[in-house]
């Protein structure tokens, strides 16, 4: 990932800094190469799970969770809330202590540095829709989760542990 070939605060040539990033030899700045940060949740309903398919690159009609990436200074529960609504048209309830999973990986093309954050989150209000990326959408149980063609498989494992958990009945499944 190289965002730039200039540095933005000088205009002079960027020097590959290995994996701390670029730097600027004429003012001595730093450009990290960072994780961007992104947030899914798994919802789950009547001992089943809600699973998207992905309307757009990278990845596209593949399965994953619902969810996106941070915007800048944007809190991560503020952000996935904001998806889900932008997605699915749906209210979620959920905080900071239902993060359950993070995982770094390479993401598009280009591998771009990710962090994703994997939420278990409860459904409040609204009848799901496919809207924004999201090309379709399924409640799906365990067996129907492991025959679908996820795009990450961290979030079939957020999607898993959700149903196990609601099947267990320490999170409710409602």
């Amino acid at each position: 990932m190289k965002p730039f070939d200039f540095c933005p605060s000088c205009a002079g040539r960027l020097e590959d800094a290995g994996d701390e990033g670029f730097r600027c030899p004429s003012c001595a700045r730093r450009w990290y190469r960072n994780s961007a940060p992104a947030a899914g949740a798994a919802i789950v309903k009547d001992g089943k799970a809600l699973v998207t398919q992905r309307g757009i690159e990278p990845e596209k009609g593949r399965f994953d969770i619902p969810g996106g990436f941070l915007g800048a200074g944007e809190h991560p529960v503020d952000a996935l809330k904001r998806e889900l609504r932008e997605e699915l048209g749906i209210e979620v309830d959920v905080d900071v202590e239902d993060c359950i999973s993070m995982v770094a990986h390479p993401y598009g093309r280009e591998g771009d540095p990710v962090l994703a954050l994997g939420f278990l989150a409860r459904w409040v209000d609204g009848q799901p829709r496919a809207a924004d990326d999201v090309a379709d959408f399924r409640w799906v149980d365990l067996d129907e989760l492991e025959k679908l063609d996820f795009a990450w498989e961290h979030d079939r494992a957020v999607a898993r542990t959700a149903l196990l958990r609601a099947k267990e009945g320490s999170d409710g499944g409602s």
